[in-house]
């Protein structure tokens, strides 16, 4: 749908008369005028102009097309081009590795959108559903990048305990502050859309935390299990405690920046919020109890352990499965790592 013109009466005047003309669906070509209302918040008005492209919501009745409204601007288009640039980058820098790449996200994404999202809505516990979910996400994503290997094996391993006590002490944490999962406006829209009882909020609050820190959970794990990996090819001679001492100092500075990763993500998402507190002078006991704040903290926090957690499991199990990855004495070469 595309503006071809718009018409203010007076200057101020909060609505424009708009000629629109439909490009897409069963009323392409036609064009119509409407009047568009713009002034009422920033944060809800759609100023546009000639030439701009919109959505349309429109108005049907016995097949015939009555009126049309404009809903939004017409993003798709530019969204696409980002999606194929970063398709594009996938496959360039990480040739055929980037393909199993781009097939795991498809998977990721369809797990979350067709298992997830419905078992929620439907009154699955949350928590459940999301632990079982993020398991097969981790397991698969980490089958197709490397294979049924040791190095996978301890990757999973690694990811699955660093998430489970990092949404477990999350779980516990939102239990003894209290807090309610309702922060947001869209948490809130979601809970009064349900009867009470049908949808478990504090529920979601978990599933977020333990997905939004399952992807760097998930590199962590990978990075200390390859790392040893390559390590022990190039001296097998390496005693266990060797190896996993070698996979604690890459951990640590995997981790040193990761946690960064985490928390920076978290503190970007609620910029507006802090710079708000700041700039009205809230005390700091009002501000660090408020539910949204604690929200946000709690899952910068747990993310951020769930992430140190990872690092020593990794590193042990990872010792543990190459130091068998010899067939005996002989100086055979490895087994697949």
């Amino acid at each position: 749908m595309e503006v071809t013109q718009g018409i203010t009466s007076q200057p101020g005047e909060k609505q424009w008369l708009v000629n629109v003309e439909i490009k897409d669906g069963p009323y392409t070509g036609r064009t119509l005028d409407t009047i568009h209302y713009y002034g009422a918040s920033p944060a809800y008005d759609i100023m546009v102009y000639p030439g701009d492209e919109v959505i349309l919501s429109l108005v049907v009745e016995d097949n015939l097309l009555q009126e049309a409204h404009i809903a939004d601007f017409a993003r798709d288009k530019y969204l696409k081009w980002v999606f194929l640039i970063f398709i594009a980058s996938i496959l360039l820098i990480g040739a055929r590795q980037g393909i199993k790449t781009i097939f795991s996200l498809g998977i990721t994404g369809w797990a979350v959108v067709k298992i997830l999202l419905p078992a929620i809505l439907t009154g699955k516990d949350p928590i459940t559903i999301t632990i079982i979910v993020c398991s097969g996400i981790t397991v698969i994503t980490h089958m197709l990048i490397t294979g049924f290997t040791k190095k996978s094996l301890a990757a999973i391993s690694g990811t699955t305990i660093g998430i489970v006590i990092g949404g477990l002490l999350a779980k516990y944490v939102i239990s003894l502050t209290r807090i309610t999962g309702l922060a947001t406006e869209e948490s809130r829209l979601l809970f009064f859309s349900f009867q009470e009882g049908q949808i478990n909020i504090t529920g979601i609050l978990f599933a977020g935390i333990v997905l939004g820190s399952l992807g760097a959970v998930m590199d962590v794990a990978m990075s200390i299990a390859s790392s040893i990996y390559e390590i022990y090819l190039a001296n097998p001679k390496l005693s266990f405690k060797q190896l996993v001492g070698s996979g604690l100092n890459v951990g640590r500075d995997v981790i040193g920046t990761m946690s960064n990763t985490l928390i920076l993500a978290y503190t970007g998402s609620a910029l507006p919020l802090m710079l708000l507190v700041l700039a009205n002078n809230i005390p700091y006991l009002k501000y660090i109890n408020l539910d949204m704040i604690a929200t946000e903290i709690l899952r910068a926090l747990s993310g951020s352990i769930g992430l140190f957690i990872a690092v020593p499991f990794t590193a042990l199990i990872s010792a543990a499965l190459y130091k068998h990855s010899f067939r005996g004495n002989s100086g055979k070469q490895p087994m697949k790592g």
